[in-house]
């Protein structure tokens, strides 16, 4: 490397010529700062004799979901860990969070987030982690996995479990053989290999890791063998309070695609864009709204188009029942026969997928009553299954308490 000249040299070589304790002064600094910010978030009073602390992604917003329903329970404390992306800057503070590892955290202050996880700086530790993806919760969040904490979480006793989403273990291939509809079929491109990839990375993960695997989707019970079903949770009563569906002249009809490819987008907008110009539908498609204005957004719609290339029940999905909306989508006949066997009643998603998309359209069109009736049944069905309950009975069962 070429010496630095002028101030910059003349800069450098001062630093260099102060003492050892006075060079470190800068990094002490950060690191004060860091700490600041970290300890300024919640922590664990250490109370009651279960603690549990649940991400570090917080994807779609359920860590948040699954650790306020599990703070209605009298012994139990429960956090939600988010961390940002150190490679792109994207925050995931979309979605509330109570403890969050910001960038400059992340750089200076996990010795200080690593003694609070582990009680080994004075306050109360976890008694029970719950990892989503596989990943690292102590620290190197986006390096690191699951399996280079378990010796340290398990030395302080503490019980782990792993959950996965979907999109990071839902292998390209089955699924484009599993199911006609699916968006990995035909040729792929950079994209579809890079998600293989992923796919591929966090099987090994799961395949290693000893303790117990959950998922939050029905269709990933197939994807993951001798996994259990966490639950989505959504807040019913921030979506509940909405005007009946269906009512309006003229139905307002919302699709959101945070992820087109996966979502059949190519397929939907042209069907609503073309319902839209002959007055027979408002289509309002829904990008870049924080997670906070989702219940005054859905409340506003009619009919939620969501997927119709993945098969499954997305967390859109079952808000917009919350709400009494008439949802439309893709779920396969296993996907629906273990919605039912749990909740002992119908999944109330009216079926599309691309090739029939428009006849089902057609159909809402033709007959608003009978739809209405489907969407009305929305808010019971998620109460039944996705208010929190059953998820925070199954977190009981594998973190303890």
């Amino acid at each position: 490397m070429a010496p630095l000249r002028g101030a910059r040299g003349l800069s450098y070589r001062a630093y260099q010529a102060l003492p050892a304790p006075a060079r470190a002064l800068p990094e002490r600094a950060l690191r004060a700062v860091a700490e600041r910010e970290l300890r300024r978030q919640p922590w664990f009073a250490g109370d009651g004799p279960h603690r549990w602390l649940l991400g570090p992604l917080n994807t779609a917003g359920q860590a948040q979901a699954w650790a306020r329903a599990a703070r209605q329970q009298p012994d139990v404390e429960a956090l939600a860990l988010s961390a940002e992306r150190v490679a792109t800057g994207a925050a995931t503070l979309a979605y509330a969070t109570d403890v969050h590892l910001s960038r400059r955290v992340q750089a200076r202050g996990m010795p200080l987030h690593r003694d609070r996880v582990l009680g080994t700086g004075g306050g109360a530790g976890v008694t029970g982690v719950l990892s989503e993806t596989g990943r690292a919760v102590l620290d190197d969040v986006f390096r690191r996995t699951v399996l280079d904490d378990l010796p340290a979480l398990e030395a302080v006793g503490a019980r782990v479990a792993l959950v996965v989403h979907g999109s990071e273990l839902r292998d390209l291939h089955e699924h484009a053989e599993r199911d006609p509809a699916s968006p990995f079929r035909g040729v792929w491109d950079e994209r579809w290999h890079r998600l293989q990839a992923l796919v591929d990375r966090t099987r090994e993960v799961v395949e290693a890791f000893p303790g117990p695997v959950l998922v939050t989707t029905l269709d990933m019970l197939e994807a993951v063998p001798g996994a259990r079903l966490l639950p989505v949770t959504v807040d019913v009563a921030a979506f509940a309070d909405a005007p009946a569906a269906l009512e309006r002249p003229v139905p307002v009809v919302l699709h959101a695609p945070t992820n087109p490819r996966l979502k059949a987008t190519e397929v939907v907008e042209p069907v609503l864009r073309r319902l839209h110009e002959q007055g027979r539908v408002v289509y309002r498609r829904l990008e870049g709204v924080p997670h906070a204005r989702m219940p005054a957004a859905v409340a506003a719609a009619d009919v939620v188009v969501d997927q119709l290339a993945l098969g499954n029940v997305g967390v859109l999905a079952v808000e917009a029942m919350a709400a009494g909306r008439l949802v439309v989508g893709h779920a396969t006949p296993a996907v629906r026969a273990r919605a039912r066997d749990l909740a002992g009643s119908d999944l109330p998603l009216l079926e599309a997928d691309p090739t029939t998309f428009a006849e089902v359209m057609e159909g809402v069109l033709g007959d608003p009553e009978t739809h209405r009736q489907l969407a009305r049944s929305g808010t019971a069905w998620v109460r039944e299954l996705h208010d929190g309950r059953g998820s925070v009975r199954v977190l009981r069962e594998v973190l303890g308490g």
